[in-house]
């Protein structure tokens, strides 16, 4: 056996062992990064990679050194911004307070001091939770320290706010620093009781790297641990309708959220129509308790859009073009609310039939081929699926260093291609 070959088999071995302790997918995509991080975590400790790898099952320290260099801590300020408008016009006014929010998977903080900082600017009383499982994310985020380059999402007026330069970098300032707790949690573990009073979690980007069936057992945590009426955030290039019946989605503007599905159903089921519309969600406080004074301070409230009927809309798309949509313009809107609505319902094939035709009107956007597979996967046609994510990789891939004119929904083209080589 040559040296490659036994490097092989401990890559193999580590994959498992990652996908048992923290339900990391053990695909090939991972395979060339989890191969640098062993050759690198072996050389570290004087040893080769089969006696690293027993190192690492007895050792926790050792696994906690490799998982610091394994895991993605890619993000931003204000990373898809729609999210965060939501947050403040919608949910922060109906909510009682002190506010939590939990911050799951935070990275390098940047997310939980956007929280931080929405919180300072609505004058709301209330702390974000923010937890990784990498102890290095961690410690960045206690520090609250950025470079420059990493301070992208923040607006000038925000920066000067929130923010002292500090040598080449800036650091967040303490009045924000001092609404974030860090705590070192694996989303594989229970729930921590900190944890389980949070109204709102934000669990953005992390999803998409964990295993189907360790998706069900977050989600179910959550559904059963955290309050009937807390609102959940994921990643605006993900769903967890194939992962779990258990929570509904509500669409808010430009965004959708997710709450716990009425006891009993079998399916998600149709949002009533104000949610769907994008005129609120249901009350969860009384609304005496709300406060007047949470309106977006550095950005008026925009008027919600409405949604077509979904029964009108829905028999156009099945029956026939959508006349008002341009494919110069290329202008979907109407296409992906009213296929979001259908997933909403479990209505799949309506979903199906939506996102095909904004892939056909947007040809060159990597999202559109993204949510059609993903639509496809849903209704149970994994080929159609896989071609539509390989047409999307085909299509980044393409594009190449040069990605200014393709549609990302704020994702990083790195972490995109990720996502979409785990669907192959």
């Amino acid at each position: 056996m040559t040296g490659a070959e036994g490097l092989d088999i401990v890559v193999d071995s580590v994959a498992e062992l990652l996908h048992l302790r923290i339900g990391l997918r053990p695909d090939q995509t991972l395979r060339g990064r989890l191969r640098r991080s062993i050759h690198e975590e072996a050389s570290r400790h004087g040893q080769d990679a089969t006696s690293y790898l027993e190192t690492l099952i007895t050792d926790g320290a050792a696994l906690q050194s490799l998982l610091n260099r394994v895991t993605v801590q890619e993000t931003g300020f204000f990373r898809h911004p729609e999210q965060f408008e939501a947050l403040v016009r919608d949910i922060l006014p109906t909510l009682g307070q002190p506010v939590r929010i939990w911050s799951a998977g935070c990275a390098n903080g940047q997310e939980a001091y956007t929280l931080a900082m929405l919180l300072e600017e609505t004058d709301t009383d209330g702390t974000v939770i923010a937890t990784d499982l990498s102890t290095e994310a961690l410690h960045r985020t206690t520090e609250a320290r950025y470079l420059p380059r990493e301070l992208s999402g923040l607006s000038p007026a925000r920066l000067a706010r929130h923010c002292t330069p500090s040598g080449d970098r800036w650091e967040v300032n303490k009045s924000v620093r001092d609404r974030v707790r860090t705590m070192h949690h694996n989303l594989l573990d229970p729930i921590p009781r900190e944890v389980r009073a949070c109204q709102v979690v934000f669990c953005r980007n992390v999803l998409i790297y964990l295993s189907s069936d360790q998706v069900r057992l977050f989600l179910n945590r959550i559904a059963d641990d955290l309050a009937p009426t807390t609102t959940l955030f994921v990643g605006a290039a993900e769903t967890i309708w194939q992962a779990s019946d258990r929570f509904r989605a509500f669409h808010l503007g430009d965004t959708f959220v997710y709450r716990l599905a009425p006891a009993g159903s079998s399916r998600q089921p149709a949002a009533p129509r104000e949610v769907q519309a994008g005129r609120g969600l249901p009350p969860v406080v009384n609304p005496a308790r709300r406060r007047p004074d949470h309106a977006v301070r550095t950005r008026e409230a925009q008027p919600s859009r409405e949604l077509p009927d979904p029964a009108d809309a829905r028999q156009r798309i099945r029956t026939g073009p959508v006349v008002a949509i341009s494919v110069d313009t290329a202008d979907t809107s109407e296409l992906e609310r009213v296929a979001q609505a259908a997933i909403a319902d479990a209505d799949y094939g309506t979903a199906v039939v939506a996102f095909r035709k904004c892939a056909y009107l947007r040809p060159h956007d990597p999202m559109a081929q993204l949510h059609l597979g993903l639509a496809l996967e849903a209704s149970g046609d994994e080929p159609s699926a896989r071609r539509a994510f390989a047409v999307a990789r085909g299509i980044l891939q393409a594009a190449g260093p040069d990605l200014s004119h393709v549609g990302l929904e704020g994702y990083a083209a790195a972490e995109l291609l990720r996502l979409l080589e785990s669907k192959q």
